[in-house]
């Protein structure tokens, strides 16, 4: 009897946990927008665009003291919408500078005249909207997709 009435709240106890967690998951995912608030602004020789197009681009980015082997890059729109992203490292060859090569989500394109922004941080923003909306950008560089002469 002692076996099926522990059994029993064990499972009712687990039930609880996982209608939570898949309520939370939904929530945050649906609610939470999450906040790239400017990281420090470095001068633009530490960051160059070196070739750019409407669907991908490549950044040249100084090594500035303490970063880890990994980052992750973000570009962002005017509107905060995350349109390329991922884990990119920085410690391949030991240059002072790396380079990195990014590509569009699917349905993203660069537009001429508009504003982008790259951050650069030491997560996943994914991983951060649970605990809070905000992101801190390390370094957070502005650019303006360049007007077809």
């Amino acid at each position: 009897m002692k076996k099926l009435l522990f059994s029993s709240f064990v499972l009712v106890f687990l039930l609880g946990m996982v209608s939570c967690a898949s309520y939370m998951d939904k929530y945050y995912k649906g609610n939470k927008k999450i906040h790239f608030y400017h990281g420090k602004k470095h001068p633009d020789v530490f960051i160059s665009i070196v070739d750019i197009s409407s669907t991908d681009i490549k950044f040249k980015i100084a090594r500035l003291g303490g970063s880890g082997i990994y980052l992750y890059h973000v570009i962002l729109d005017e509107d905060e919408e995350r349109i390329s992203e991922g884990w990119f490292p920085t410690r391949k060859v030991e240059n002072e500078y790396y380079f990195v090569t990014m590509k569009m989500k699917k349905g993203y394109a660069f537009q001429a005249g508009k504003r982008y922004r790259l951050c650069i941080g030491g997560q996943n923003p994914d991983h951060v909207y649970y605990r809070t909306n905000k992101y801190l950008c390390y370094v957070d560089y502005e650019f303006v997709f360049p007007e077809n002469d």
